[in-house]
């Protein structure tokens, strides 16, 4: 146990030299004093702080020593490195400015960790959902409705695509269902661009699935999932993916960057805030699975066979354009 070494800083600090004396300064029983001393007792919250103010230390980092000093066996590193997170997060050096910009976002997302929801913006979003993917151990379920950044120029090409094949490799089930809409299917540069996500998702082991909004508006299980996904401040598309059945990762909206200093500049779609969810709630209300059990949705199986399931959709659906 680790209590004792503080209280022995506190009898060297002050020249205390019996449990007599101990105990009057930390204003508990001769016993408990004695207790303390020996690693019989853990000191509750109220004696940690009265204990961290005589060694002028945070009353967290002694607040944590005696959670861990508590805990079961198993549970003890977990608390070693909150004791750690707490360490560092208070001596934190000015220079390279890396490591307090660093540090800061650290102390960000444990703040977040209270709501069981993490938010992240802009490059960072992109980085955090390959994260996610090397800790996904049996299946990924997901809905996108803008497959576009899935093309070979977008912001999910390779990077993310080749995370989503080497979590294969290691056995993880994908299913993935691209929403298609009519005015999408109406151009043929676009269908085209279409067949090549859908063959690259299939060539990286995920089994690709597709279907038609317009088709899927018509079902109480599109719709309900648009619907709550509103609430949570979802602006566009929605892209969204549950791991494991126990963390959900959805786009909350995108921008365009401009990559390029002049008139040659290429515009670039990325996601600009992304949310990490745990939250039982969201997990039940957000799921995309059911979506997959709608009669509207087909598994990718080639071209031709797709082309024969968008011809149906087309005649079923005549466009403005025709």
């Amino acid at each position: 146990m680790d209590i004792p070494k503080y209280i022995e800083q506190i009898k060297k600090t002050y020249g205390i030299t019996n449990d007599y004396a101990l105990a009057k300064k930390l204003k508990v029983s001769q016993p408990e004093a004695n207790w303390f001393r020996r690693g019989k007792k853990v000191p509750n919250a109220t004696i940690c702080i009265r204990m961290a103010n005589l060694l002028k230390k945070n009353p967290v980092e002694i607040l944590i020593v005696a959670q861990k000093d508590r805990a079961a066996p198993e549970e003890k590193s977990h608390w070693a490195m909150a004791l750690s997170a707490v360490d560092v997060m208070m001596n934190v050096p000015q220079r390279p400015r890396y490591i307090p910009q660093k540090v800061e976002a650290i102390g960000q997302e444990l703040r977040q960790l209270e709501s069981q929801m993490l938010s992240y913006e802009g490059t960072i979003a992109q980085n955090e959902a390959i994260q996610l993917l090397k800790t996904v151990e049996t299946t990924i379920d997901s809905m996108m409705e803008r497959w576009q950044i899935w093309k070979r120029d977008g912001p999910l090409f390779p990077s993310y695509l080749l995370g989503n094949q080497a979590a294969v490799q290691r056995g993880v089930k994908i299913r993935r269902v691209f929403i298609l809409s009519l005015e999408q299917m109406t151009d043929e540069s676009v269908i085209k661009d279409c067949l090549q996500v859908l063959d690259d998702q299939r060539r990286a082991g995920i089994s690709a699935f597709f279907g038609f909004r317009e088709q899927l508006a018509s079902t109480l299980t599109y719709q309900r999932l648009v619907s709550e996904f509103r609430a949570l401040g979802v602006k566009d598309e929605i892209n969204a993916a549950l791991f494991d059945n126990e963390i959900l990762i959805f786009s909350r909206s995108y921008a365009t960057r401009d990559l390029g200093l002049n008139s040659a500049s290429i515009p670039i779609t990325m996601i600009d805030q992304l949310n990490i969810s745990w939250k039982p709630d969201h997990l039940r209300d957000l799921n995309p699975c059911p979506l997959f059990e709608t009669r509207y949705v087909f598994e990718y199986r080639g071209e031709r066979p797709f082309k024969a399931q968008l011809g149906r959709f087309l005649r079923a659906h005549p466009s403005d354009k025709d």
